[in-house]
C-alpha cells in the first residue's frame, strides 16, 4: 500500500488532535458493522479477469460457402468455438439493414433499415412511425454502463463508419481490407482497447462481381484471403503482453450471403439470410449448432394482433358469384379459443350475418371450416335472398397446437355448376359443396387474425398466404403442402393475384404477386417476429438440443452479456444470449 507523508508544522498539531479524537468518540458511539481482515491476512483470493471482445464481421460471407471451402483459420479455431454454418441473416437482407441487426440486437421490423442508406423510408412503405424510434447500438449500452474501457472500430465501408460505427472512441474508415487488418494489428498490440469491431467486405464486392459460390475462384480466394487476416488477428490478440490477465470473445460472423451475383431478392432469400458465425474462447469447448428448418412469422395473439389489408384494396379479393378460385397459407395455433375463433377472412362477421369468406375454428377440438354467405337472385322473385353456405368441420387429422398445417379452400367449375371444397395438408377434408350462383362480393378489408367484434379468438400464425384466380388440380395442393414459397417458374404463377410469404420481419406483410404491388397487409398491435419451425409436410421436424437458430440479431445479446451488462425487458431484443447456457465452460 502506498504511504501518504504528512506534512505539518508544530502549532497545527493541536488542532488535528482535537479532531481525531471527535471522530473516535463518533464512531464510538456509532453501531458496530463487520470489519473486514486487514489487507496482510492470508486470503485466497479469485482474480476476475478482464473481459473484452474481437468483432469480425464479413460482408458477403455465405454459411454454406464458408463450410465448402474451409478457410484453415477459421478451421482452427472450431475446436474452441460454439458456431454454426446454417445462422440466419435478417429478414430481408441488405447491407444496411443487416448491419444495423448485428449492432443493435433488433431487427428490420423494428429499426427499419431496409438498404445501405441507413435510414428508414418515410412513405409507402408501413415504417412511419418507426422512424422515431431510437435503436442504440451495443456501443452506446456498453459505454453507458460503464463497464467497457474503450472501443476502436474499423471499416472500409464510410456509411457505415458514419452510421453505426460512429459511436466508438475510434471510429476509422480506411481504404480496404488490408489497411483494416494492419490497423487492427496495431490496436491489438499497442492499444487499450477492449472492443475491437473488424469488418471486411472484399468478399462481397466480389460476389457481386463473380458471383457468391465457392466455385468462383475470385470469390474463393476472397474468402482465404480473410481467413489469412483473421488468423493474423487471432495471433495479435494472443501476443498481447495483458493477454493473461484478458478474457476474449472473439466472434466471427458474415452479415449475409449472396445467390449467384447478388442478395436481396425473395425467391433467394434462403441462401441470402445463411451465414457463418463463430463464438471463440480459450475455455469454450466445440460445438456445431445446426438450425432447425423454420418459417418465420408473427403471433395473432389473444385479439390484439392480426394484419389488415383495407377495403379499397381488397376487391380482388372476393370470390363473387363466377369463376374459380383457391387460397391456401400456413396455420400454426399456440392456444386454441372456442367456437368461431376467425383465422383468415372478408367479411363483417364470420357468424353467418353478413356476405363474405371465412376460415374459422371449431373450438379446441382441432377442427376448423371454410364458410361463405352471399345473396342469390330467386327465379321467382326480382328481389335477392340472402343465404349461407358452411362446410362444417374439416375430416380428420385434427389438428394440435405448436404444429403447422396448410389449409386451402378451392372454388371451381364442373359441368356447369360451381362448388367448393377445402384441404388440409394437400389432402381433401371434406366433400364438394354446391354454390352455384352465391355472391359473395363485398366492400370488406381483408384481414388474417381476429379483429375486435368478430367473435373468439386463437392465438395462433398465418404464413406463406397465396391467392389464385384459378382452380389449382389436386396434385399442385399436395404439392404446395410441402412448398417453401411460389417462384416466377411455377407454372400457375400468372394466376397469383395474392402472395403474402408473411416471413419479411417488417412491420407489414408484403404482396409479392406482380399483379398485387403494394397491396400489404399492415400489422397492428404488439407484433414480434419469431422463428417457428418448420413441418415436414404435415408432421413435426424433431428438434435435437444442440438445433436451434443464431441470429445477427444474437450478437448484440452476446457482446452484452459478455460484458456482464444486464440486458433489461424495455430494450425490447431479439437477440438472445445463449452462451449463458455454457457458463460452465468458462466460469471457474
Amino acid at each position: 500500500m502506498k504511504s501518504i507523508k504528512l506534512n505539518y508544522t508544530s502549532h497545527t498539531l493541536k488542532p488535528v488532535f482535537t479532531a481525531v479524537l471527535l471522530v473516535v468518540f463518533c464512531l464510538l458511539g456509532c453501531k458496530k458493522y463487520f470489519d473486514p481482515p486487514y489487507v496482510f491476512e492470508e486470503q485466497n483470493v479469485s482474480v476476475k479477469r478482464k473481459r473484452s471482445v474481437l468483432l469480425i464481421a464479413i460482408d458477403g460471407a455465405t454459411g454454406a460457402d464458408i463450410k465448402a471451402i474451409a478457410p484453415p483459420k477459421i478451421t482452427a479455431m472450431l475446436a474452441n468455438s460454439k458456431y454454426s454454418f446454417d445462422a440466419y441473416s435478417d429478414f430481408l437482407v441488405s447491407d444496411g439493414g443487416t448491419w444495423k441487426n448485428l449492432m443493435t440486437g433488433v431487427g428490420v421490423g423494428k429499426h427499419g433499415i431496409i438498404d445501405s442508406t441507413f435510414e428508414v423510408p418515410l412513405e409507402g412503405d408501413g415504417h412511419e412511425h418507426d422512424a422515431q424510434t431510437a435503436w442504440p447500438t451495443f456501443i452506446e449500452r456498453l459505454q453507458a454502463s460503464g463497464k467497457m474501457r474503450r472501443a476502436v472500430a474499423i471499416t472500409p465501408w464510410a456509411s457505415l463508419n458514419n452510421k453505426l460505427l460512429v459511436y466508438a472512441d475510434q471510429p476509422l474508415q480506411v481504404a480496404n481490407d488490408l489497411a483494416v487488418k494492419d490497423s487492427a494489428l496495431v490496436k491489438l498490440k499497442t492499444g487499450n482497447n477492449d472492443l475491437v469491431i473488424v469488418n471486411f467486405n472484399q468478399p462481397n464486392k466480389v460476389g457481386l462481381a463473380a458471383g457468391f459460390s465457392p466455385d468462383v475462384p475470385d470469390y474463393k480466394d476472397a474468402i482465404l484471403k480473410t481467413d489469412g487476416y483473421i488468423g493474423e488477428l487471432i495471433e495479435a490478440l494472443k501476443n498481447r503482453k495483458t493477454y493473461a490477465s484478458e478474457d476474449w470473445l472473439v466472434i466471427v460472423t458474415s452479415t449475409h450471403g449472396g445467390t449467384g451475383k447478388s442478395y436481396g431478392a425473395e425467391s433467394t432469400r434462403a441462401r441470402d439470410r445463411n451465414v457463418f458465425t463463430m463464438y471463440y474462447a480459450a475455455d469454450f469447448k466445440p460445438l456445431e449448432i445446426n438450425a432447425p428448418v423454420v418459417i418465420d412469422g408473427v403471433k395473432f395473439s389473444a385479439g390484439t394482433i392480426l394484419a389488415r389489408l383495407p377495403a379499397a384494396d381488397a376487391a380482388q379479393y372476393n370470390l363473387g358469384a363466377t369463376g374459380e378460385f383457391t387460397i391456401e397459407f400456413k396455420l400454426r395455433v399456440h392456444a386454441f379459443g372456442t367456437l368461431n375463433a376467425p383465422i383468415f377472412f372478408k367479411t363483417s362477421s364470420p357468424a353467418n350475418t353478413a356476405s363474405g369468406w371465412w376460415f374459422v375454428h371449431d373450438g379446441s377440438n382441432g377442427g376448423w371450416r371454410f364458410a361463405l354467405k352471399g345473396s342469390q337472385s330467386s327465379p321467382a322473385q326480382s328481389t335477392k335472398t340472402v343465404y349461407s353456405k358452411d362446410l362444417g368441420t374439416a375430416g380428420p387429422p385434427k389438428m394440435t397446437t405448436d404444429q403447422w398445417y396448410t389449409l386451402a379452400a378451392k372454388i371451381y367449375m364442373l359441368a356447369g355448376k360451381r362448388y367448393m371444397i377445402i384441404y388440409q395438408d394437400g389432402v381433401k377434408a371434406s366433400n364438394p359443396m354446391e354454390i352455384t350462383g352465391q355472391d359473395v362480393s363485398n366492400a370488406i378489408e381483408l384481414i388474417a387474425g381476429w379483429k375486435s367484434g368478430y367473435g373468439n379468438n386463437a392465438n395462433q400464425s398465418v404464413a406463406n398466404i397465396r391467392f389464385w384466380n384459378t382452380a389449382l388440380p389436386d396434385s399442385k395442393l399436395l404439392e404446395d403442402a410441402c412448398a417453401a414459397g411460389v417462384s416466377p417458374s411455377d407454372p400457375y404463377y400468372a394466376n397469383l393475384i395474392g402472395y403474402w410469404p408473411a416471413n419479411d420481419g417488417l412491420s407489414y406483410f408484403k404482396n409479392y404477386s406482380p399483379l398485387a404491388i403494394g397491396k400489404n397487409m399492415k400489422l397492428e398491435g404488439n407484433f414480434i417476429w419469431e422463428s417457428l419451425v418448420k413441418p415436414a409436410c404435415g408432421t413435426e421436424v424433431p428438434v435435437l438440443p444442440s438445433q436451434f437458430l443464431i441470429r445477427n440479431s444474437d450478437v448484440a445479446a452476446q457482446i452484452l452479456y459478455w460484458y456482464g451488462v444486464k440486458i433489461e425487458d424495455s430494450w425490447k431484443l431479439d437477440g438472445k444470449a445463449f452462451l449463458v447456457n455454457y457458463e460452465s465452460e468458462f466460469i471457474k
